[in-house]
């Protein structure tokens, strides 16, 4: 599993933001394949509170987004859960639009993909500080 932040034209960014920024985050789920096609994989990105969720079936800008198929997706205030199967070798991208909306310092989680019923399929990333400052300050990476 990878988790990247890009700006909307795709350009890869540290996702210590400028109140108002729109920006993705794209993570990507691969399976080497060792263990055949890996079943009822659940992805879990928790965003932290300074930022929100730009909901894409609201917008109307789904077929932008240009995701992966998925089983199902369910969009709540501060995450996202999207439940797939994913074949040996296969890879799939989702992207969720997002918007640095209030200032200050916040804890991202960590992202988490893992087989509903077999915990011995899993992947996290680590959890991290970010920052959304007022458009224009000088932003620190602590």
């Amino acid at each position: 599993m990878n988790v990247t932040y890009t700006t909307m034209e795709g350009t890869t960014i540290n996702p210590n933001l400028s109140q108002g920024t729109d920006f993705i985050a794209v993570v990507t789920v691969g399976n080497p394949g060792m263990r055949g096609t890996l079943q009822q994989l659940a992805l879990t990105q928790v965003f932290p509170s300074g930022w929100e969720i730009r909901n894409s079936r609201l917008e109307g800008t789904e077929d932008v987004q240009m995701n992966s198929p998925f089983t199902y997706q369910d969009i709540r205030d501060d995450r996202v859960l999207t439940y797939f199967d994913l074949a040996p070798s296969e890879s799939r991208i989702w992207r969720v639009l997002l918007n640095a909306a209030y200032t200050g310092r916040f804890h991202m989680p960590s992202t988490n993909c893992s087989a509903m019923y077999d915990n011995t399929i899993n992947a996290r990333n680590g959890g991290q500080w970010v920052t959304v400052s007022k458009p224009g300050a000088e932003i620190s990476a602590k």
